[in-house]
């Protein structure tokens, strides 16, 4: 990325530069967007810090019970960026106690879900073991499918993936979490949805397929052809929301390639 100015245009970063110099950002490992304004990543070093002003960070959370080091905590301050240590603070002198817990997840995810902290980093010191299990609770409370909740955590995990922290996404209680007023454009909290309106929606789709339907195959324009496969595909969205949600409602699909999707897949 080319910057006029060098350092001093990079959030916090002081020293002369020559004009025009040519300024490589390094973004940390295993960075990652997972909804608009949140992402992840390992913790993140001094050569990453460039690249993080980038992001015009509000928060981050370390979910590590150790701390981030000097310069990177000292560059938070300077640009009035809140760092939540919470692996450390949920960390008890107990030979019972996992860095994955149900009091962390929780307050983690209760400000994950707080608009007012975004833009916001989760991340640890392996940027797997507590990062990759939390957003897999996240996208529990998001209504994702296990499989593709599974799917995600092994894309990031890798061959460190583990079973244990698979199985915590997958049992953990999201009624744990109370979600904030200030919730994120991108969340749906489907507790809060009218069952009414679905079932509405449900019986004029099944009104218009019946009729669709009525007219004889070989009588059939192809607008006919088409309303009879939008009605299913519709009615099968929404038997797939009843249960579980594959994907994020921000995860975009081109819908008339589905409807002409021959198969029932």
């Amino acid at each position: 990325r080319r910057r006029e100015g060098g350092w001093g245009s990079l959030g916090g970063f002081s020293g002369r530069g020559t004009v025009g110099m040519v300024v490589t950002v390094h973004p940390p490992a295993l960075f990652g967007i997972v909804e608009e304004g949140v992402y992840r990543s390992q913790a993140p070093v001094e050569e990453n810090l460039p690249f993080l002003a980038g992001l015009k960070l509000r928060t981050v959370i370390f979910l590590s019970p150790e701390v981030l080091i000097k310069g990177v905590i000292d560059w938070l301050r300077d640009n009035n960026i809140k760092l939540c240590n919470l692996g450390l603070q949920f960390w008890k002198p107990d030979p019972t106690w996992t860095p994955l817990c149900d009091d962390l997840v929780k307050a983690s995810l209760e400000m994950v879900l707080d608009v007012r902290n975004h833009p916001v980093l989760l991340c640890c010191a392996s940027g797997v073991y507590q990062t990759a299990p939390l957003v897999g609770c996240l996208r529990r409370v998001q209504n994702w499918s296990l499989t593709a909740v599974l799917d995600e955590y092994r894309a990031f995990a890798g061959g460190r993936a583990r079973l244990m922290h698979e199985q915590y996404a997958e049992l953990f209680d999201t009624d744990l979490i109370t979600v904030p007023q200030q919730a994120p454009p991108w969340f749906v909290d489907y507790n809060l949805i009218d069952p009414r309106l679905e079932v509405a929606e449900r019986e004029a789709l099944e009104v218009l397929l019946r009729a669709a339907e009525a007219i004889p195959e070989d009588q059939r324009t192809p607008e006919d052809a088409l309303q009879v496969r939008r009605c299913r595909f519709e009615l099968r969205l929404i038997d797939q929301s009843a249960s579980s949600m594959l994907v994020s409602p921000g995860v975009l699909f081109s819908k008339q390639s589905l409807i002409d999707d021959e198969d029932d897949d």
